[in-house]
């Protein structure tokens, strides 16, 4: 099941330009499959070789912004959608990946107020999509904005209540906002259509600890059977186990956690205490 909320996108191809053509770079700067460090070489190379028409431009200019996102560039990804703006206005073009792409860039680099305008935009020009509420959620839970969050993740669900990312994504805000019966009911929702999410078991298990630790523990299992080099299903059990005084069983769990690399100060305390 997918997580991410935005990808690349196919160029317009139709009748490039015979350099364009000829060198093969505008192709290969809309090949989704392609490792990010490829398509921004080959968009760039494509903007920098000239000859396209706005529309070829600013697809690419797009296109070479995400891979710059997907690199850690938010900079010169900053710079490329600004390029792309630029491109757009002039041809009268505007797409809504262009003002996700700035609102990543944006709180990449720290401007949280740059970030949610261009979310806005997006949002004003694609006011039915679900992948701008899931992406204006993300945004919202990243800041620690849970309510803001669950407002996007709702309205993702009125619009299509099928939609497995937008109840999973709300489930998590609901357990940081302290709901954890409305989450655990999200996660059941999407384990029943994908019942091989280890996620969705995982965050059903932290939903269920309080009120249910057994039926968490049993989550707990599920999620560390179906990843097994995954160590969180084990630290967190661990920790669930030593709360309700199963010692043996917990150091049992701590030690499984660290051999699969959990990185955590109390966990490497533990397990000096347990002899290395």
């Amino acid at each position: 099941m997918k997580r991410a909320l935005l990808l690349l996108f196919p160029l317009v191809l139709a009748a490039p330009a015979p350099a364009a053509a000829q060198d093969g770079s505008l192709a290969r700067c809309g090949a989704l499959s392609a490792p990010a460090a490829e398509v921004a070489h080959h968009c760039r190379r494509a903007l920098e070789r000239g000859g396209l028409r706005a529309e070829q431009a600013f697809a690419a200019g797009l296109n070479l912004g995400d891979a710059l996102i997907a690199l850690g560039r938010a900079g010169e990804a900053k710079a490329a959608f600004a390029a792309a703006a630029e491109t757009g206005r002039e041809a009268g073009l505007d797409r809504v990946e262009l003002h996700l792409g700035i609102a990543r860039a944006e709180e990449a680099l720290g401007d949280r107020r740059a970030a949610a305008t261009a979310f806005d935009r997006a949002l004003a020009l694609a006011p039915r999509s679900v992948d701008v509420r899931l992406a204006r959620g993300a945004f919202w839970l990243r800041l620690g904005q849970g309510e803001a969050a669950l407002e996007e993740f709702d309205a993702a669900l009125r619009l299509d209540g099928g939609d497995a990312d937008a109840r999973f994504n709300r489930g998590l805000t609901l357990l940081t906002l302290g709901r954890d019966g409305a989450a655990e009911a999200d996660f059941s929702a999407v384990i029943r259509d994908y019942p091989r999410d280890s996620g969705a078991f995982f965050h059903r298990a932290r939903a269920r600890e309080a009120a249910r630790p057994e039926a968490a523990l049993g989550d707990y299992d599920e999620a560390a059977a179906l990843a097994p080099e995954w160590a969180d299903p084990w630290l967190a059990s661990a920790r669930l186990l030593d709360r309700v005084g199963r010692r043996e069983d917990a150091n049992a769990r701590y030690r499984r956690a660290f051999e699969l690399g959990a990185k955590d100060p109390a966990l490497l305390e533990r397990i000096r205490a347990l002899g290395g």
